[in-house]
């Protein structure tokens, strides 16, 4: 995470959080000043920080999953997510699969999981098939409080709403797809509209993508939807129906 005289910078994986701790370390300097590690949770926030308003930025279930699928740190730090000898009983050439194989084994897997442990993230208030998926976890885990209660919590009011108010922190949310205008404007909020803050904010608004390092291979030339045939778009619907109830504009897969 990042913290700024105006706020904390939570930065969950794979939404573009790179571009964001650059643009917030050329507009504070070294004001902004990391703590803990990259993607420190809500709950890892320092109790002298608690007090300031929470940023972070979330991203459309189908295009994370296919940004992660080639990003690869499950390829290359399999230890980092599960045990794997299960997985290799099902699936003999892991970490080596296509896209649907990747999806269907992070929701079976990497939930109650995180660097290669458990995390007692389990939910007994919903049937199998509606269990909350992997990118619900993490958002759980990121931005709730007593992350494994809340987790719990899930029942089909809570998936239908994508709320959990007695367990979230108040997060103000980018969106990965409009990240640029979104983060100026929230940096309006804070800087003011000064010549130089003005300054800032159009250098922002024009500034091309931040890639992150360490990605196993680009991600290919097509669009979202051509990653997902009709069963595995049914699948991510249920598994992350929370996501969806919080977030509906998301519900429909971009081209």
């Amino acid at each position: 995470m990042l913290i700024t005289p105006d706020f904390v910078f939570v930065h969950m994986p794979k939404t573009g959080g790179s571009f964001v701790a650059r643009m917030l370390r050329m507009a504070y300097g070294d004001r902004a000043a990391e703590y803990g590690h990259k993607h420190a949770t809500c709950e890892e926030i320092p109790s002298s920080e608690r007090g300031k308003p929470i940023l972070s930025v979330v991203r459309s279930p189908w295009d994370r999953y296919v940004s992660q699928y080639h990003y690869g740190w499950w390829k290359t730090h399999p230890e980092a997510y599960c045990d794997t000898a299960p997985i290799l009983r099902d699936h003999p050439t892991y970490p080596q699969v296509g896209f649907d194989a990747f999806v269907r084994i992070a929701n079976a897997h990497f939930v109650n999981a995180h660097r290669g442990v458990a995390t007692g993230f389990v939910n007994a208030r919903l049937p199998a098939e509606h269990a909350p998926g992997w990118h619900t976890e993490q958002f759980v885990r990121f931005f709730c409080r007593s992350p494994r209660d809340a987790f719990a919590a899930i029942g089909p009011e809570q998936r239908a709403s994508g709320r959990l108010a007695d367990h979230e922190y108040p997060v103000r949310f980018l969106q990965t797809e409009r990240l640029n205008r979104d983060l100026s404007r929230a940096l309006g909020d804070c800087l003011g509209d000064d010549p130089q803050a003005q300054a800032l904010r159009e250098r922002i608004e024009q500034h091309a993508p931040v890639l992150p390092d360490e990605a196993y291979e680009q991600r290919q030339n097509r669009g979202t939807i051509d990653y997902y045939e009709p069963a595995l778009i049914d699948f991510v619907r249920r598994r992350e129906a929370f996501l969806f109830g919080r977030f509906p504009h998301y519900r429909e897969i971009a081209a």
